[in-house]
């Protein structure tokens, strides 16, 4: 949801005035009890690709949008939060001598970075809402921080929880909000994964004049109804539907906001006072436990033309991630320094393809690689790897049907469409050479290096009796490592239209290099079949990051190219498959998507 322009606030915060004058009334104070988690699962109303709002939810679904959860004496609390809660303290900082802090001042940024912790929240910062914070969480719930301040305010805030929190629920945050006179928060829902687990609770405390403040929620900005805002009166919306609030009156007014999940949440952190957390949009993090994952964190290293621009671009969506300088770094291929001859060195110079130093002070954050030209060329690659990356990388091998991943990789090298770089890149090999042709040459190549002494090129047959004996073989293994030195350049990408889909014999010596476990093989039919977001789950959980939904699904670097001739398209699928059937037993899966994972008629 784009930011709304100060324009659009000026405008719907006039409307306010305009609603607040004709005395708009509330709706009833209805006790509907909690609203159900089935009514937070989505935004009750959508955007459109042009900005426009789109209709809302099926009424038939009636998402409930608020509802009275009960009533309160606020007077306990209303002592604790009276003081200083009326004061702008950004007009006062921009002063030449600095404001002297009182120690009973909650609501002052200086008494708060010194016995509690400072949060920032910042459209909420930017419109003058001062807070008081007292419990915290990151907008994914991996997190749930103690403030110091919470101690003094348990005690008064506890009828407000019993009212409010079911046996077994978990406090997410919980903060004082004072918004000044002449403020609206714009028409919104809410954003980010915790939005869709939590319940919001609002408490009005300060209200002069409840008349002066217009607080509205519904499904959709036409829709939305007046909400009493009178001091004590407990109140739950629904953070997936829109809601507004606009300060018509003279004078702030002060809201408890409590957020809670069902069930158990995470263990709570309990901070000291004046401890810093580093805070990015989507994550809190403390200084003191700072400890920044390595730079990169993963590799993508093929297949090529299998899908793995799309999967870069969908790890890229998470908030948690920052793009490398560059999407294909090569930094350990054909962009190596043979310079350097100290492993600190070499590190040095591949990590200048990254945002390492932003990432320092980002623990939460993590960066990665997608080189697919990786995959193949592990006899250069894997000890330089080793070497420069001395830590636990995981990587992602992305594969599809080799048959037409040698046509997308054919029609990738000889377009004439791209930057001059691009076609340097790509080479010029292949540009006046057939599919045909450049298949036989390859499978001649392969010949001469004694790889597949199992194909016979002319009749287009395989003995499978030859095939089971040579493969995983010391001889097999002798004439890979001979293909990959004669037959892998480094200054063209028009090289190994076959041998890279090959994919259980590019594997076997990564395989033999690190863990298994380092490794998430994916199947790039099954994402196209399952769903990004359902291939995505597994990939959050291979980089041990927070379950994020990819909202831009769109395959990323395809294009049209004509299709096979049917009788080279038999031929390899003769060639390939053998090949293929051996990907269950060198991935060691229990899944029948590998046992035979393209078959073909």
């Amino acid at each position: 949801m784009a930011p709304t322009s100060p324009e659009e606030i000026a405008a719907q915060h006039a409307e306010a005035v305009r609603l607040v004058r004709e005395g708009m009334p509330c709706a009833p104070c209805q006790d509907l009890g909690e609203i159900p988690s089935s009514d937070l699962e989505e935004p009750t109303c959508h955007n459109d690709p042009d900005g426009e709002e789109k209709k809302e939810r099926d009424p038939l679904l009636n998402p409930l949008c608020f509802t009275t959860r009960g009533s309160i004496d606020v007077a306990q609390i209303q002592n604790l939060v009276n003081e200083g809660y009326n004061i702008q303290y950004q007009k006062l900082d921009n002063d030449t001598n600095p404001h002297l802090a009182s120690p009973t001042n909650y609501w002052d940024p200086i008494n708060a970075a010194k016995r509690n912790v400072s949060i920032t929240r910042p459209s909420h910062d930017a419109w003058g809402i001062q807070k008081i914070a007292l419990i915290f969480c990151d907008d994914f719930l991996t997190k749930v921080f103690e403030l110091p301040w919470w101690k003094d305010f348990e005690p008064c805030l506890q009828p407000v929880l019993n009212s409010i929190l079911p046996p077994g629920g978990c406090l997410v945050r919980v903060l004082f909000a004072s918004l000044p006179p002449g403020v609206t928060i714009p028409v919104h829902h809410d954003t980010g994964e915790w939005v869709k687990h939590t319940h919001r609770v609002h408490v009005p405390i300060v209200v002069k004049d409840p008349s002066k403040v217009l607080f509205r929620c519904g499904p959709s900005p036409e829709s939305m109804q007046r909400i009493d805002c009178t001091p004590g009166h407990i109140f739950e919306i629904n953070n997936q539907a829109k809601h507004t609030v606009s300060n018509c009156g003279s004078d702030n007014r002060v809201h408890l906001i409590v957020d809670y999940i069902r069930g158990k949440g995470p263990s709570r952190i309990v901070l000291e006072p004046g401890e810093e957390l580093i805070q990015t949009r989507r994550s809190i993090d403390r200084l003191k436990d700072m400890n920044a994952r390595p730079t990169p964190s993963y590799v993508i290293i093929g297949a090529q033309k299998a899908g793995t621009t799309s999967l870069y671009d969908y790890i890229n969506q998470h908030p948690w991630v920052l793009k490398a300088r560059r999407r294909e770094t090569h930094c350990l291929d054909w962009r190596w320094n043979d310079q350097l001859k100290s492993p600190s060195m070499q590190l040095k110079y591949c990590q200048k393809f990254f945002y390492t130093e932003a990432l320092k002070t980002r623990p939460s954050c993590l960066t990665g690689d997608s080189t697919p030209s990786y995959l193949l060329d592990s006899r250069r690659v894997i000890p330089r790897l080793k070497t420069v990356f001395d830590w636990t990388l995981q990587f992602f091998v992305i594969i599809r049907d080799p048959v037409k991943r040698a046509l997308s990789h054919y029609a990738m090298v000889t377009s004439p469409e791209g930057t001059a770089a691009q076609l340097k890149t790509r080479g010029s090999e292949w540009r006046s050479k057939s599919f045909r042709e450049v298949v036989f040459e390859e499978l001649q190549q392969m010949q001469e290096c004694g790889l597949i002494p199992y194909w016979n090129i002319e009749a287009g047959e395989v003995d499978h009796n030859i095939f089971d004996a040579f493969s995983g073989s010391e001889e097999e293994d002798s004439a890979w490592n001979l293909y990959l030195r004669r037959h892998v350049p480094l200054n063209t990408g028009s090289y190994g239209l076959l041998t890279r889909g090959l994919y259980a014999l590019q594997l076997r010596p990564w395989f033999r290099a690190f863990h298994r476990d380092q490794f998430l093989v994916l199947r790039l039919e099954s994402m196209k079949m399952n769903g990004v977001n359902a291939t995505m789950k597994r990939v959050w959980k291979h980089l041990n990051l927070p379950n994020y939904y990819v909202h831009d699904e769109a395959p990323k670097n395809t294009r049209e190219y004509e299709p096979m001739e049917p009788e080279i398209e038999t031929y390899l699928q003769k060639f390939f498959d053998p090949h293929n059937r051996q990907l269950a037993s060198i991935l060691e899966e229990d899944v029948s998507e590998w046992n035979n994972p393209w078959p073909y008629t």
